[in-house]
């Protein structure tokens, strides 16, 4: 990482806060399945979190208790690769429910990829600006950084109407996708 990636707020690499983390695990019952955009600071409970790797490795657990769920925050410079892996993983059937993290972007082909190719219509809630935990400042104590940009957080699975409810504390003002 340069020196300048370094510097507060110019990193894309931000974990999420307890806002997102508390009612995921309450969504999924437990730990979600896969964390594939992890850090070792991430207060994301999972049964298998990649800290690299993320973007080759198979999003699958081996685990008796695995139930194909996955939680995906990602480098937001990268959510293009993101997206394409995303959908890999539900396409082979690795993934049968995601939560993913990432910001308001409908103007672009990642975004379109993301709402149109899977033959699930996704369900997207605009988010209220959320405060990041700075991974950079962990030896700080964890300080929080307001993202630049309006949030948003997808899933994709069976349960659109727990998905509502659980995180409707963060929406800021709809949400669609199938009802």
């Amino acid at each position: 990482m340069t020196k300048a990636k370094k510097k507060k707020g110019l990193t894309d690499s931000w974990c999420s806060p307890p806002e997102i983390a508390v009612p995921l695990e309450a969504f999924f019952e437990g730990p979600v399945d896969v964390d594939p955009c992890s850090n070792d600071r991430s207060i994301i409970r999972s049964r298998l979190a990649f800290e690299v790797g993320g973007l080759i490795l198979p999003w699958r657990v081996k685990d008796p208790r695995a139930r194909g769920t996955c939680y995906q925050n990602d480098p937001y410079s990268k959510a293009d690769l993101w997206t394409t892996k995303m959908l890999a993983e539900i396409a082979c059937g690795n993934v049968q429910e995601i939560i993913r993290l990432s910001m308001f972007a409908c103007s672009t082909r990642w975004w379109a990829d993301m709402c149109y190719k899977p033959a699930r219509n996704p369900r997207i809630l605009a988010l209220r600006r959320l405060s990041f935990l700075d991974p950079e400042a962990a030896e700080r104590g964890m300080t929080r950084l307001t993202c630049r940009f309006e949030p948003a957080l997808t899933y994709i699975g069976p349960r659109p109407e727990r998905f509502d409810r659980i995180f409707a504390h963060l929406t800021r003002w709809s949400a669609w996708g199938r009802s």
